[in-house]
């Protein structure tokens, strides 16, 4: 069983993603953390493999919490890929800023949300 973490603002769109992961593959178990300072720990507690966070430039959805997070999460002790989603339409710059933060190796990887 794979286990997914979704640190998502949006509730439509995590509700989305959730449908797509859990309809893709049996084996991905989808779990979401209802806030951003829950994930670490809902992170620890499912042993999760991946970690999927929308960034946005505001709040404790912004991309300096998030690599935080990321760090936090890559110190578990075990291998779990961390995922950046955004807007690459809604804000080009933070875009490019996340794209960065995977060329810095500061993240795995990074979705368009778009």
């Amino acid at each position: 069983m794979r286990r997914i973490v979704l640190d998502l603002q949006g509730g439509l769109l995590a509700e989305a993603v959730m449908q797509v992961l859990a309809g893709y593959d049996p084996d991905f178990i989808v779990y979401r953390s209802s806030k951003p300072e829950e994930t670490l720990a809902l992170c620890r507690t499912c042993r999760a493999n991946v970690l999927v966070m929308e960034v946005i430039r505001q709040g404790i959805w912004k991309l300096s919490e998030r690599i935080r997070l990321c760090s936090a999460v890559k110190n578990l002790g075990w291998d779990c890929k961390v995922l950046l989603l955004v807007d690459e339409n809604a804000d080009e710059q933070l875009a490019a800023e996340v794209r960065q933060t995977v060329k810095d190796q500061l993240a795995d990887g990074f979705i368009y949300a778009s």
